[in-house]
């Protein structure tokens, strides 16, 4: 059985439909960079709808070597595969030929969360940038049981950037994650790594917030799970259209905001 065919299977299937969203990894500069998106699943691809100036679609023109979790109640599915940016790179025709497929799914299952980007534009007045279709091909997919996803770790191997359902302790900086996946995936203990807080609540950007914190991670994996000590060195927060980033510094003036 295929990567991309585990896709239809019952549990996984189930646990797809129920997901309101999915946590995309992507590798930038400075490590792995996580955010929860909207997104829809077909019988081979999982498929996000991203802005054209952001982040991740300007690194996956360059690294298309993505990460995914779906999250569930008691579960989560972890996926890891290649991206392709519909309107960007010249696609192959097999790929094109997906989108009609596609378009249709991911509207259906958002069609609430559509309308409300919609109100919420019209609300703030803002002009947020056009979305692009990203798809991801499905390379390897584990279905993790008892692993919910309260917060999502990236974690950089040297095949690209593996994301993994994670509890995340914010007074040690420490999350517990499946240990497996690292330990399949190789590399050093320690690598540039994040954390992915949502804390959203409600439909519609303006009820979207949440926090990823980057920097430098060091692995412990014993037994079955692995712990995580994340020593920051960027915390980005948004809320509605807004973002912004804090730069940490030694010294008594630790940090410098940037938006």
């Amino acid at each position: 059985m295929t990567a991309s065919s585990r896709l239809r299977r019952r549990p996984v299937a189930r646990l797809i439909s129920r997901a309101s969203f999915a946590y995309l990894a992507v590798e930038t500069a400075g490590g792995p960079h996580v955010t929860p998106l909207l997104f829809a699943a077909t019988a081979d691809r999982v498929w996000f709808g991203i802005g054209r100036g952001t982040v991740k679609a300007r690194v996956l023109a360059k690294r298309p070597a993505v990460g995914v979790v779906v999250p569930g109640e008691d579960a989560s599915v972890v996926i890891r595969g290649q991206a392709t940016l519909i309107d960007r790179l010249p696609p192959s025709a097999t790929e094109l030929a997906r989108v009609p497929f596609a378009l249709p799914a991911f509207a259906s299952r958002n069609a609430f969360e559509l309308a409300a980007f919609a109100r919420d534009v019209v609300r703030s007045a803002s002009a947020p940038s056009p979305l692009t279709p990203v798809s991801v091909r499905v390379d390897e997919l584990e279905l993790l049981e008892g692993w919910p996803a309260p917060a999502v770790l990236g974690w950089m191997t040297p095949s690209g950037p593996l994301a993994l359902p994670a509890r995340w302790d914010s007074d040690t900086h420490r999350a517990q994650v499946p240990g497996a996946p690292i330990r399949a995936a190789g590399g050093p203990r320690t690598a540039p790594a994040c954390i992915c807080v949502d804390e959203s609540e409600g439909l519609g950007p303006l009820a979207k917030r949440g926090r990823l914190l980057r920097g430098e991670g060091r692995a412990r994996i014993r037994g079955q799970n692995a712990a995580v000590v994340l020593k920051t060195t960027r915390t980005t927060r948004w809320k509605g259209f807004e973002t912004r980033t804090t730069v940490a510094r030694p010294g008594p003036r630790s940090a410098k905001l940037h938006t």
